[in-house]
């Protein structure tokens, strides 16, 4: 079989193309998914080692006296006869119901970086969990 010299060349571009796409999709990575549970847990370390304070019902707590506050309220609430079953939170529904107010006051938690900057805990949250699901 004969080839005209465009062709040729053609059909050798063409071949190398499909060599080079096929490597680079081989070596993208894929974006596994992330449990509900494990990125629970990554926030909770993720507060537990903020670099600054929470603010809870008006007093200051340090990052790791917040992390454990919020584990000891979402154990409870696993718990609560009122609660969704434990396989159904989802890390939405820990900042949501947990993480951003008293459940006793109803006063939203806040987070104060160490230049005084204050936010709402909901929103830092909220920003991390979108870190968190986002493919590296």
């Amino acid at each position: 079989m004969k080839f005209f010299p465009k062709t040729k060349k053609l059909l050798i571009s063409s071949f190398i193309f499909m060599i080079c796409f096929h490597s680079l999709l081989s070596q993208s990575k894929s974006c596994e998914p992330i449990s509900e549970d494990r990125k629970i847990e990554i926030l909770l370390k993720k507060i537990g080692n903020f670099e600054g304070s929470f603010i809870r019902n008006g007093e200051l707590h340090e990052a790791k006296e917040a992390e454990n506050h919020l584990r000891y309220k979402l154990k409870e609430a696993k718990t609560s006869f009122f609660a969704p079953d434990p396989k159904d939170w989802t890390a939405k529904l820990f900042i949501e119901k947990i993480a951003t107010k008293s459940f006793l006051s109803g006063t939203p938690y806040k987070i104060r970086y160490r230049n005084g900057k204050e936010v709402l805990s909901s929103v830092w949250l909220y920003e991390e969990l979108k870190n968190i699901e986002r493919c590296p």
